[in-house]
């Protein structure tokens, strides 16, 4: 049974982009893990648990652009 990680929030220290992910399985698949910034290209990134508020605009955020697809 898949077991979804946490939510995360990754941030760039270079130029202040973030994003907050909410895998929705244990299969982590394009967009639920940054390893590098998408908008500057600096390693590595800051990650943090999101707090409950993070948390659900990301989970918004996701629900949103699945329905325009």
């Amino acid at each position: 049974m898949p077991i979804a990680p946490s939510p995360k929030t990754y941030t760039c220290p270079a130029c202040g982009w973030s994003k907050t992910v909410t895998p929705r399985s244990d299969a982590l698949g394009p967009g639920d893990y940054y390893t590098a910034c998408p908008k500057c290209a600096h390693v590595p990134l800051t990650s943090s648990k999101a707090n409950a508020a993070q948390a659900a605009l990301g989970h918004l955020s996701d629900q949103i652009k699945r329905l325009w697809r």
